[in-house]
């Protein structure tokens, strides 16, 4: 039973680890996982990495406009039409709504991005469950913008969110 009580500190450490250290600079790629960016002055992938964390940040802060200025193509005009659809207000709310039950975020490298662009697979980390995405992300000028999301894939963590870790493990040693 101790070994349980060592992987899941060591998950949890790793977790809030990756939550902590998102915006202070990339992990070195993974080999092979970058062909190359869109264009010789495009940012390296922390660059596209940040992009999705200012995209997740713009939905909670209800900025439609840096919300939508971070999309391309279809994706873009797809969500510019809700937004059309359900007037301003109520698609800022929504936005809002989308992510506030949010604790966590790690972006990380993809592989098989189509056509120069770049993957990043991301998680989120909420209370009751983990979502994986895929983010497909193109070069626009020196900036990334992403033309595509995954529908997102849920997974029950064995132990959640904002368990204590050491509650009950000084009664095993």
């Amino acid at each position: 039973m101790k070994t349980w009580g060592l992987r899941i500190l060591v998950i949890a450490t790793l977790a809030v680890s990756a939550f902590w250290l998102r915006g202070r600079g990339p992990p070195p790629p993974a080999p092979g996982s970058i062909d190359s960016p869109p264009s010789s002055e495009a940012p390296d992938w922390s660059e596209a990495s940040k992009t999705v964390t200012d995209f997740f940040q713009a939905a909670g802060e209800g900025d439609d406009e840096a919300y939508l200025d971070l999309l391309d193509g279809p994706l873009r005009r797809s969500l510019e039409e809700t937004r059309s659809e359900l007037g301003v207000e109520e698609f800022r709310r929504m936005l809002r709504r989308s992510v506030e039950a949010i604790k966590g975020l790690a972006v990380t490298p993809g592989e098989g991005a189509p056509g120069g662009g770049l993957a990043l697979d991301v998680e989120i980390v909420f209370a009751d469950r983990n979502e994986y995405q895929r983010m497909v992300l193109s070069g626009k000028g020196r900036a990334w913008r992403i033309t595509s999301i995954d529908k997102a894939r849920m997974v029950k963590p064995a132990v959640p969110y904002g368990t204590p870790v050491f509650e009950g493990l000084e009664a095993r040693d």
